[in-house]
């Protein structure tokens, strides 16, 4: 009985050899044209954070690219490419051959934006920030990471760190940006010392993608830590922005993952409603 086992086993085992020799798996995947670019679009045009501000579709050259009817709405405070029910698509990018490209943004029916931009190849964001502007067209700054991540000694089996660029969207009032450079600064919440996220930026501009290092909280967890941020002005005073109801000090804080890549739209009014605050993007 033991041999007849055995060989019904062996049997078996070429039949599964066999099987496993005919059905390849395969992963198909369309590979980016050399001369294309890969964008995300982000709308920040100063407005209330409301469903009758969303852009219900998005046409790139005149193909459609997002719609509500296709689970995509380009909301204030959001960008696309985005998954279903909202939630943000990390690392994804749209693709359309570099060069001009026009851009069109729809409510309702209506054709709300309608504007040209410049892009290359390569990975970039495609900022909304006035229906009546061109969008600001910002290098993405990909690859997030060098083979080798920087590292510190002190607390080394659970210190290790994000990145965070600042994107400077501030309008002082309607129409009008803030004439000035702002200079976007972390502190780890246990901490007690400010460091800068990259150079002063003005409106329109971006830093580089800068490592906030990360003592994660929890420790045998992917990890993460609250990280202070907040903005100084040319002069060196932190930024003042009306709250609706008198001018306060602007400051905030977001939790920080290890490993992940974000970027921080400073967006909105220094001076009345709506008032000036971060959004935060995750690109990793």
């Amino acid at each position: 009985m033991k041999k007849i086992r055995f060989s019904i086993l062996a049997i078996a085992a070429l039949l599964f050899l066999g099987s496993c020799s005919k059905h390849k798996m395969w992963f198909p995947i369309d590979k980016m044209p050399e001369d294309w670019a890969e964008f995300q679009i982000h709308y920040f045009e100063p407005s209330a954070n409301a469903a009758s501000y969303n852009m219900d579709t998005v046409y790139i050259n005149d193909v459609i690219y997002g719609s509500k009817d296709g689970g995509t709405t380009l909301q204030y405070n959001n960008g696309l490419p985005r998954f279903a029910y909202g939630s943000t698509a990390i690392g994804k990018f749209y693709g359309v051959k570099a060069g001009n490209v026009n851009i069109k943004c729809m409510r309702r029916g209506e054709v709300v934006y309608d504007q040209n931009m410049t892009l290359t190849v390569g990975k970039q964001n495609v900022i909304i920030h006035d229906l009546n502007q061109p969008p600001i067209v910002i290098d993405n700054q990909f690859p997030y990471w060098n083979a080798v991540a920087p590292a510190t000694g002190e607390n080394w089996n659970t210190d290790s760190v994000g990145k965070v660029m600042f994107i400077n969207l501030l309008y002082e009032s309607p129409g009008v940006p803030y004439p000035g450079k702002l200079q976007y600064q972390w502190k780890r919440r246990s901490g007690t010392e400010w460091a800068n996220i990259g150079e002063p930026v003005g409106f329109g501009e971006a830093t580089e993608r800068t490592p906030v290092i990360i003592h994660k909280t929890v420790f045998n967890s992917s990890g993460y830590e609250n990280v202070d941020y907040r903005i100084l002005t040319e002069s060196g005073d932190e930024l003042q922005k009306w709250n609706g109801s008198k001018y306060v000090t602007y400051s905030d804080y977001w939790n920080c993952y290890i490993g992940k890549v974000y970027m921080h739209f400073f967006r909105g009014y220094r001076t009345t409603t709506p008032a000036c605050n971060v959004t935060q993007w995750q690109s990793m």
